[in-house]
């Protein structure tokens, strides 16, 4: 089903009624100080409140709309805020029953960009609140956040511990928007038998993607008595105390909690295909404080009797547990039931430049391309998101969106190209061309070059040096020319 319906609108009254906010029209207009044109306000439901929903919040206030954000938690900070508790009934995260937790983060985790890249362009990370780390711990990027939301007084539209169940989209003839209205309904903690329905303009959603395990093929026979799990559901190391573990996966994850696991463990053992840097696949050096640690071929069986077979055919004795480190999936399940994007094989479609639905252009993602800088990009798609809605930005026509799509599409296996469906969004060095893309198409100027540099950089130095990149780094020069840049930039109003 496709709502899209680009081209001009006329601008009628007012077009919500009552607190339901039901839509009659077109919005209410206002005009900016030294604007000749008159800017449409939306009312905008932000699914999240973390990095992604804070900042979508911050640029939609700013360009005029009227926003309601829905957290399902009691504070903002999205997967930043450090839960303990873990899914104890599915380590591996299958079932869609189970008491899901909405965190990743482990107690040891520290960032593997450095603090002043990672920052918003409006809210200067370079400074210290209680970790002085440039590769700080999770709870220094939740401090961040938070005071994020202070300087910019983003907590009043915040609903806190309301969880969107469903959002459905409600056809509006001659939208102003360019499609559908979103009737969202939510449940509020406490009152589960009470549900709320309200309408909205459009639809932002932020919900992050770091809480549905990836699970990996590979063959486990059931008699297998070791421990499995998903990265998702640890927290600390304790569990692994003189065992003999598996980390399958060699991204980020899998070589930091590798380490992490190998200062109480007997042995572990990092099984991947592919590896950040390719020289890793043949070194033998072991790895980790008490060198305990080494990379082995990916894991191809888990037998009963706890002995791990291998790709290149070798085989790993006792093996006590192993630890998927493969990834999330995108999940919407309060979409699920529209037909408005799909998800395959982890590819979120169709999504014009992976924030507008094409179908529903009223509804966009922020934070879907991976392997990124994300804080700042969220941040360039929010005000595009924002200037789409009140005019003061355009997309492109419905067929000109599709074509972009269907030649985005092109480079997927699935259609010919030679990149992994499930790798569509990620990004890496890649995301600098496509967040130029982005500040053209909402007219900002485009990030720092710094930016790029330093976390070229940083990759750079984590290949060469993954046992102490963050704390030994030889760009001074670029965290002088970030502190000289910070140091120009006008301060922020609301």
């Amino acid at each position: 089903m496709t709502f899209s319906s680009n081209g001009s609108a006329q601008l009628h009254n007012d077009m919500h009624n009552g607190e339901t906010g039901q839509v009659q029209g077109a919005p209410r207009c206002q005009q900016g100080e030294g604007e000749t044109f008159l800017r449409r306000q939306a009312k905008v439901a932000v699914v999240g409140a973390g990095a992604a929903g804070l900042v979508a919040a911050k640029e939609l206030r700013a360009e005029g709309h009227i926003v309601g954000v829905f957290e399902q938690a009691g504070q903002p900070g999205g997967t930043w805020v450090y839960d303990a508790s873990i899914e104890e009934d599915d380590l591996l995260g299958v079932s869609d029953t189970r008491k899901q937790v909405h965190s990743s983060m482990y107690e040891n985790l520290r960032t593997n960009i450095p603090r002043e890249v990672m920052g918003y362009q409006a809210f200067w990370f370079g400074e210290t609140f209680e970790d002085s780390r440039r590769f700080c711990g999770h709870r220094e990027v939740l401090t961040y956040l938070q005071a994020f939301a202070k300087r910019f007084d983003l907590e009043p539209m915040i609903r806190y511990n309301t969880k969107v169940l469903q959002a459905v989209p409600v056809p509006v003839e001659g939208s102003p928007f360019g499609g559908p209205a979103w009737k969202v309904t939510t449940q509020t903690a406490g009152k589960e038998n009470a549900l709320s329905t309200e309408m909205f303009d459009a639809l932002v959603v932020c919900n992050g993607h770091y809480t549905q395990p990836r699970l990996p093929k590979v063959e486990v026979e059931e008699l297998y008595t070791g421990h499995i799990m998903h990265s998702h559901n640890y927290r600390t190391n304790a569990t692994f105390a003189g065992q003999r573990v598996v980390v399958l996966g060699a991204g980020p994850s899998g070589e930091d909690l590798a380490r992490d696991i190998a200062d109480v463990a007997k042995d572990v053992f990092i099984c991947a295909r592919a590896w950040q840097n390719p020289l890793w696949a043949s070194d033998p050096t072991p790895l980790g404080r008490r060198r305990n640690c080494v990379r082995r071929p990916m894991l191809r069986r888990l037998r009963a009797d706890k002995r791990a077979e291998l790709d290149d055919g070798s085989v790993l004795e006792g093996v006590d547990a192993i630890v998927y480190c493969t990834g999330y999936m995108y999940s919407f399940p309060f979409l699920s039931e529209t037909g408005v994007i799909s998800v395959e094989d982890n590819y979120v479609h169709p999504l014009y430049e992976q924030v507008f639905a094409t179908k529903a252009p009223t509804l966009s993602l922020i934070g879907i391309p991976w392997k990124v800088i994300p804080f700042p990009q969220f941040e360039l798609q929010s005000k595009w998101v924002a200037r789409v809605l009140s005019g003061r930005a355009a997309l492109p026509s419905d067929a000109e969106m599709e074509a972009a799509v269907a030649k985005f599409e092109e480079q997927l296996e699935p259609h010919g190209g030679t990149r992994l469906q499930r790798h569509a969004h990620m990004q890496g060095g890649e995301q600098f061309a496509y967040n130029e893309r982005i500040a053209a198409a909402c007219g900002e100027p485009p990030l720092p070059k710094w930016r790029e540099d330093m976390y070229r950089a940083t990759g750079t130095n984590k290949r060469e040096r993954p046992e102490v990149y963050r704390d030994e780094y030889p760009d001074e020069a670029l965290v002088a020319e970030a502190r000289k840049w910070e140091e120009g930039q006008p301060q922020q109003l609301m």
